[in-house]
């Protein structure tokens, strides 16, 4: 991949973009505990009557941002157990994991040996374990408003795309 000038300052905004947006937070949130209940979020908008049949979730995320606790219950109240890790180094985690700086978000889940990045609505996760398409994972880049953990959901469908190392994102599904 070629790095142009224009290239570089689209990437710099947009991680700019992502690591100010919705993570810098009051401070009032609780971290998400192990088997503690959500309460007044808009997770039940967000409402899916599939079921996963998941080994292993490992989310890592910064430990001030309330919208990835809201992304983790949303998982848990889908009956996805998730570990969480908060991590103050998250793009280094990221560039360890292999998630390109176009597609990153505020977020990484570890899923059945893929990476979901950010907020992706479980509809596409299915998606991606019933094709199992050769691909490092998928991910919504950012932090979209009306996804889950970032607000009930919208009227507009969400672009998912698929990323691999080395390779630029491509569309994969819209939910």
């Amino acid at each position: 991949m070629t790095l142009s000038r224009r290239r570089i300052c689209t990437l710099g905004g947009l991680i700019a973009t992502t690591g100010l947006s919705g993570c810098l937070g009051g401070g009032d949130d609780e971290p998400v505990v192990e088997g503690s209940e959500e309460t007044d979020t808009d997770i039940d908008d967000w409402a899916w009557d599939g079921t996963l049949s998941v080994t292993s979730a490992h989310q890592y995320h910064d430990p001030d941002c309330g919208c990835c606790s809201e992304y983790v219950a949303y998982l848990r109240a889908h009956d996805i157990d998730v570990a969480v890790t908060e991590v103050d180094n998250l793009g280094e985690v990221k560039t360890d994991l292999g998630v390109p700086n176009e597609i990153r978000s505020c977020h990484t889940l570890e899923l059945e040996g893929y990476l979901i990045e950010g907020h992706v609505p479980l509809e596409a996760i299915d998606d991606l374990l019933t094709d199992e398409p050769a691909v490092r994972g998928i991910g919504i880049p950012g932090m979209p408003q009306y996804s889950p953990g970032m607000g009930p959901r919208g009227d507009e469908a969400l672009q998912v795309y698929a990323f691999d190392a080395g390779a630029e994102p491509v569309a994969y599904t819209t939910v």
